[in-house]
């Protein structure tokens, strides 16, 4: 797994080390633009891919901001390299169903809050519909993301005998680095691929995709996400 890991992680390198050489022998496309500023909101979920029937998929949030960069790749046609970065927060909740102790209705929490960087490169194909400022750019390519740090909180209640008192105690607990508390911690680097299409009304830009990791974000646990984006195009 490790030597696949590296192998299309230096492929990801390569395909930008190359539209970067080639961007001087290209030609640029009449209606070329340089990339977009980005802003997402991407409904996703950890996908269970063991065989324990029990344990169902989770959906979380991610939120973030990209910069995605276009190289043409051809002379003739709007053929483009789509790459560029994603900063990215992510938050997943879950709360128990409520339980009577000691007359009060409490429950139990669980939060996992992180943050991530990704690493994106497409192939595009800007479609410009004519005498207008409208265009589409369907693309499709391979991610990598590395999970800059964060932690999960595990709220319960608690009785403290000192005073007799029922509260909610938290404990706080890295993801990716392992501990008493935490004896397997979440890898940092996951890979995936994305497949989407953008719009463009002169400048600003809307746009859709599906993403999925082919490497396991835990045991068994990889991830999805529908992003939904707008921003500019410059």
């Amino acid at each position: 797994m490790k030597k696949i890991i590296t192998t299309l992680a230096l492929c990801l390198m390569a395909a930008t080390a190359f539209s970067q050489s080639s961007e001087s022998m290209t030609l640029e496309p009449q209606n070329y633009f340089r990339g977009t500023f980005e802003g997402f909101y991407a409904p996703s979920r950890y996908i269970y891919t063991g065989n324990n029937d029990t344990i169902d998929d989770e959906k979380f949030t991610s939120i973030g901001l990209g910069l995605m960069v276009n190289t043409s790749l051809s002379k003739t046609v709007p053929l483009y390299l789509h790459w560029g970065i994603d900063l990215v927060f992510n938050s997943y909740k879950w709360e128990s169903e409520p339980i009577d102790m000691f007359g009060y209705q409490k429950t139990t929490k669980l939060e996992y809050i992180y943050f991530s960087f990704t690493y994106k490169a497409n192939i595009g194909y800007y479609l410009q519909i004519p005498n207008t400022s409208v265009g589409f750019l369907p693309y499709a390519g391979l991610f990598a993301r590395m999970h800059i740090g964060g932690s999960s909180y595990y709220t319960y209640p608690n009785l403290h005998t000192e005073d007799n008192t029922l509260y909610d105690d938290q404990v706080k607990t890295s993801l990716f680095t392992q501990s008493a508390e935490n004896p397997n911690p979440w890898n940092r680097f996951e890979l995936g691929a994305n497949v989407g299409v953008k719009a463009f009304f002169g400048k600003f830009m809307i746009g859709v995709a599906y993403g999925r990791t082919f490497t396991d974000l835990t045991d068994d646990t990889q991830v999805s996400e529908f992003r939904l984006s707008a921003g500019l195009k410059f």
